[in-house]
């Protein structure tokens, strides 16, 4: 067991490269030892939300044979209502520990019981890392040290991939100020809202998106090409333009003119293809039967909402044509939440989706990477909700700051608290 003294330095953690810099004095070369190794830290910067008396757990990769208990956690502390339901499978979690593209720790008091898991999916076609399913049993939440747990994990993470991971996000609930406070501790921070994207204990809730960099995305493989965007999403831009200094935009308005005959024609050639997958979640793709062009998604039945979008269109009238189609899957199936992630570079695009009542929350630089440029492109997230936004929010203040950025109107907007 190793033991090391480290100083939390009382600055803004601004990118993984100042991250791994502040805490040089851990020898990161053995990353097995890593994960064993004691920390004592110096609480005086965060001890409004953590404090030396808590217990630092035993951090491990999982194996499969802690899958059974890692699910069994899931169950217990989400009461059975957590939406991704492949966290409660066993088979699942097996699934995702035997992936290479996954990652598991586990949280150990002694070598006899397993109190919590936190899970890493590492998409290395968009080079981006997703951080996801912190999770401590019920009656340790108030004793373990989660942000020993959380950099430690983050530490082995992002040394270990520095090369080929250049973005790390998480999807935080508003309602946990811990996972909040200390994911932007470390250098994530809120970048989008994601209002009624969730359900958890029956209940619709709102995530943030927390985003890091690595310091050469931003300053070495951000595309030189100036964004272009409409006004609508200036606010999101202004508000991450003052983290990053992006520098400016270009401003535009385009007239969006859709040709309504070609318009009525698209439709009538646009199919909607829906096949099952794994955990009740459905792939669903809206299709041009001519062109093959499509918009497709993947619906989660527990969290009633549309996520990782994707589309391929020729002109706007297709464009058009799917997202009509998609308003009318959102109506039908009573869907809370639908999000995609448009171009920065395409104001057209942007026009079109806010005209037909799409709304951006979110401008996230780098998120998309082109391997055939190397280079990394931005997009802005447009959602789309149904119903006000939920009530039990509970946020930081980087999180009130962006979401008073958005200018969501009062009436749709409940107490914050």
């Amino acid at each position: 067991m190793v033991s090391s003294s480290i100083i939390l330095k009382d600055q803004t953690i601004l990118n993984i490269n100042q991250f791994l810099d502040l805490y040089r004095e851990i020898d990161r070369q053995d990353l097995d030892n890593l994960l064993e190794s004691e920390f004592e830290l110096d609480y005086s910067t965060i001890k409004k939300n953590s404090d030396s008396h808590r217990i630092c757990p035993v951090i491990q990769l999982a194996e499969p044979k802690d899958a059974k208990v890692i699910s069994e956690i899931f169950k217990q502390v989400y009461r059975e209502t957590y939406p991704y339901k492949k966290m409660e499978s066993e088979k699942g979690i097996i699934d995702m520990i035997n992936s290479p593209q996954d990652y598991w720790f586990i949280f150990r008091l002694d070598l006899n019981e397993t109190i919590g898991a936190f899970g890493a999916h590492l998409d290395f076609e968009e080079k981006r890392g997703l951080l996801y399913g912190f999770v401590i049993k019920k009656k340790y939440q108030r004793r373990i040290d989660i942000f020993k747990a959380f950099m430690v994990c983050a530490m082995y993470l992002w040394t270990k991939f520095q090369k080929e991971l250049l973005v790390w996000y998480g999807e935080i609930r508003t309602n946990e100020t811990a996972a909040q406070h200390t994911t932007s501790f470390f250098g994530l921070k809120p970048i989008a809202f994601l209002p009624n994207k969730d359900i958890f204990f029956n209940q619709i809730e709102s995530d943030l998106l927390h985003v890091i960099y690595n310091r050469d995305v931003l300053f070495k493989y951000r595309k030189s090409e100036k964004p272009k965007i409409i006004r609508q999403v200036l606010n999101s831009y202004s508000y991450t333009n003052k983290r990053f200094n992006l520098g400016l935009p270009i401003i535009t308005n385009p007239k969006i003119e859709i040709n309504k005959l070609k318009l009525e024609g698209i439709k009538r050639k646009v199919v909607t293809l829906v096949e099952e997958k794994d955990y009740g979640n459905k792939s669903v793709t809206i299709l041009n039967k001519d062109t093959q062009n499509f918009l497709s998604f993947i619906y989660n039945p527990y969290s009633k909402n549309f996520e990782k979008t994707d589309y391929l269109v020729d002109c706007l009238e297709e464009l058009n044509a799917f997202l009509d189609k998609l308003v009318n899957l959102i109506e039908d199936w009573k869907i809370n939440y639908f999000e995609c992630y448009v171009s920065a570079y395409n104001p057209e695009h942007q026009m079109l989706f806010n005209n037909l009542g799409f709304k951006a929350r979110g401008y996230i630089p780098c998120w998309k990477y082109s391997e055939d440029q190397n280079i990394f492109e931005d997009r802005i997230l447009f959602n789309y909700i149904t119903g006000r936004i939920t009530e039990n929010m509970r946020i930081i203040p980087e999180a009130k700051e962006l979401i008073d950025s958005l200018d969501i109107p009062e009436e749709n907007l409940l107490k914050l608290i």
